[in-house]
């Protein structure tokens, strides 16, 4: 049975959804990382993510400048880190560096890789949308890596406010 609702109460009926880290570098070298909601596959010939990312993020410009960037699915024991990532601007810190956790460098693009993430996806930038406030860019996967440890669980979103699990 369903009844009427605003969008924000049934926006609340969401949870658990998925938490992903985006993660960008900057031309000198500043390892930059959100954590985003907005995140989705769409398409697996060739495989591509698509992202929502707001237009002030330090990220967005980053995958604009480089046309690079990676996606990390955080692990449990990633919490901290992960509200840390989703709540700092990045224009004047070096998050990756801020965060305390170890990365690794990537394959076939320049952004490093988060050591102890369940996935990392290096991506190249396909294209961007804007068909509503907030820009969509597409990525295509162009190498991927899994932790060794299959007993690693991803973190998740369990409510609003950021209930991280």
């Amino acid at each position: 049975m369903q009844r009427p609702a605003k969008i924000e109460e049934a926006w609340g009926r969401k949870y658990p959804e998925q938490v992903v880290l985006a993660i960008t570098k900057s031309p000198e070298g500043k390892v930059n990382v959100m954590a985003i909601g907005w995140v989705t596959l769409v398409s697996d010939g060739p495989p591509m993510f698509l992202l929502g990312i707001d237009d002030p993020a330090y990220t967005l410009e980053l995958i604009r400048k480089t046309n690079e960037f990676v996606i990390a699915y955080p692990s449990k024991a990633m919490a901290k880190e992960t509200l840390y990532f989703g709540t700092v601007h990045g224009h004047n810190i070096d998050k990756g560096t801020e965060s305390g956790l170890t990365f690794v460098p990537g394959e076939k693009v320049s952004v490093p890789l988060l050591a102890d993430a369940v996935a990392n996806f290096e991506c190249k930038l396909v294209t961007e949308y804007r068909p509503g406030n907030c820009p969509l860019v597409v990525g295509e996967v162009v190498a991927s890596h899994v932790n060794t440890d299959e007993s690693v669980l991803r973190l998740v979103n369990c409510g609003k406010g950021y209930q991280l699990q």
